[in-house]
C-alpha cells in the first residue's frame, strides 16, 4: 500500500512540473521591437513589443535569470542595446524573441526575454558612412 501511494504522489510531483514547464518554460513571440525602457538598476530593463502584423502590444521583461530557472542568462545589458539597435534600424521588421514566462497584468508578471533572432542588417551597429547618409 505504501509503494503505491509512493508512485501515485510521484506520478502527481511529475504532471505538476511538466504543467508548469508548459505554462511558465521557454516561448518564442514573433514580434516588432517598437522601443526599450529602463536603465537596469531603478527602472528594470523593458522591451516595448507589438506581434507582428497587429497593434496588439507585448511588454517583455529585460532581467538576468541567473541560475534559476536554469536559464544562465547574464547579458541582460547586452540584449538591451541588441533590442535598441533593432528599434532604431528595423522598427517594422518582425523578429522572433526567445524567452519564458507570461503576461498576466493584474499580477505585473512579465515573460522575460533571453535572446532576439533578428536579421543581421537589423542588429548591426550602423557604420560611419551609414550615419552620415541618414
Amino acid at each position: 500500500m505504501k509503494q503505491k501511494a509512493k508512485i501515485i504522489s510521484a506520478i502527481i510531483v511529475v504532471i505538476f512540473l511538466a504543467f508548469l514547464w508548459l505554462f511558465w518554460g521557454p516561448d518564442s513571440w514573433e514580434v516588432q521591437i517598437t522601443g526599450v525602457t529602463g536603465d537596469g538598476r531603478e527602472v528594470q530593463y523593458r522591451i516595448e513589443t507589438v506581434y507582428a502584423d497587429t497593434s496588439d502590444t507585448l511588454v517583455f521583461r529585460n532581467a538576468d535569470a541567473g541560475f534559476l530557472p536554469p536559464y544562465f542568462k547574464f547579458g541582460s545589458a547586452d540584449l538591451q542595446a541588441q533590442a535598441n539597435r533593432v528599434s532604431q534600424n528595423c522598427p517594422q521588421t518582425p523578429v522572433k524573441i526567445n524567452g519564458y514566462g507570461m503576461r498576466i497584468q493584474f499580477l505585473d508578471m512579465f515573460p522575460n526575454a533571453t535572446s532576439i533572432d533578428a536579421p543581421e542588417n537589423c542588429s548591426a551597429a550602423l557604420g560611419q558612412e551609414d550615419a552620415g547618409a541618414s
